[in-house]
């Protein structure tokens, strides 16, 4: 399950234009624009980021390993 459907099936997010704007910081487009990549290491460890801030630790632990795991065109 990739991080965008993580946050859906939490009720954080209702679309992947909120879930670009609201949690990685980017344009609403960003991850149609993305495509399959899903999003890149530098907006997953700005999300990564923003979540220690805000105290979501387990939340914050799914991103980091996520991360840890990215593929290599994610990486971009």
């Amino acid at each position: 399950m990739d991080i965008y459907h993580h946050f859906q099936t939490q009720g954080l997010t209702a679309s992947r234009r909120h879930f670009s704007a609201a949690w990685l910081g980017r344009a609403e487009n960003y991850l149609c624009l993305r495509g399959d990549r899903g999003p890149s290491a530098d907006a997953m460890i700005e999300l990564f980021q923003t979540l220690v801030r805000e105290g979501r630790l387990m939340l914050a632990m799914r991103v980091g390993w996520a991360v840890l795991w990215l593929p290599e065109e994610a990486r971009r």
